[in-house]
This record gives structure tokens, sequence and C-alpha cells, in this order.
């Protein structure tokens, strides 16, 4: 009477095992055997909507999972973009700094060029007015090497034309 095995082949057979005894307690009058089968018939009812609420059940519990899933796969695509995002800012930092600092060097290498050139420039402006020095100098010398030669032959000259020197006269 009691049919343990679950499925649809144990619903079927107790709808036809209710269906049967119903059927002989009704030719029989047997209230027993009616309700016994009314009872078989229950209980493949009851087997199928526990079956269906099974089936329910478990795609309730898949369609919970692939919540989970996507909402786990969600949260790691955030994790993953927020790690790129922070990369690429870290990047662009790294790319600032290198620019600056190649800006820096750029401009320290201007400024030393300048003041190089700005050396080389007065060193040149002091080795010409060295070079004038030296020739007004020599110029300088030339000329009074003149004037002491003309100073000298107009001394000579006097010392011949003065009546009271005497290195003239003798």
């Amino acid at each position: 009477m009691s049919n343990t095995d679950e499925g649809p082949l144990s619903g079927l057979a107790d709808r036809v095992a209710g269906a049967a005894k119903r059927a002989a307690g009704v030719i029989t009058d047997n209230e027993d055997l009616k309700r016994e089968g009314e009872l078989h018939h229950e209980r493949a009812a009851a087997q199928a909507e526990s079956a269906k609420l099974k089936v329910a059940a478990e795609r309730e519990q898949n369609k919970a999972d692939l919540a989970e899933q996507s909402q786990r796969l969600e949260t790691e695509r955030a994790r993953l973009a927020a790690e790129t995002a922070a990369d690429i800012r870290e990047q662009q930092a790294e790319s600032d700094r290198a620019a600056k600092a190649r800006d820096i060097e750029v401009e320290t290498q201007r400024g030393e060029a300048a003041t190089d050139q700005q050396a080389r420039a007065q060193q040149e402006a002091l080795d010409r007015q060295e070079a004038q020095a030296a020739l007004a100098r020599s110029k300088a010398e030339q000329d009074a090497a003149e004037l002491d030669a003309k100073a000298q032959a107009a001394e000579r000259a006097a010392e011949q034309l003065d009546p009271d020197n005497e290195e003239a006269t003798q």
C-alpha cells in the first residue's frame, strides 16, 4: 500500500493503483478500499507537487547562484578597473615626473650653456681689452722711445748750439 519510491514512475504507479483501488472499492462498496485509492491519488498529487516545487526550488537556487556569481564577477571587474585606473594614474604621474625632470635638465643645460657663453664672451672681451692694452702700451712705449730719441737728439743739438757747453766745443 505504501510505495516509498519517488520519481515520475512512482507517481504514475500511485495514480494507477489509486484509481484501481477506488474502482474496486466502488464496485465492492468497500469504503476502506475507496479511501485507500483516494490516498494513493492524493499521494501521487503530493509527489507531483513536490517534484514541481523541487524544480522551482532548484531553478531559484540556480538563479541565486547565478546572481551571486554575477555579483562576484562585477565586484572583480570593479576591482580590476580600480587597479587599472590606479596603475594608469601612477604611470601618468611617473611620466609627468620624468617630463618635469627632463624639462629641469633641459633648462639647467640651457642655463649652463648661457652661463658658459656669457663667460666666454666676457673672457673674449677681457682678452680683447688686454690685447688692446698691450697694443696701446706697445704703441705708448714706441711713442715714448721716439720721443726719448727726439729728446736726446734735441738735447745734442742744444748742446752743440750752446756756447757755454764745454763738451760741444771740444
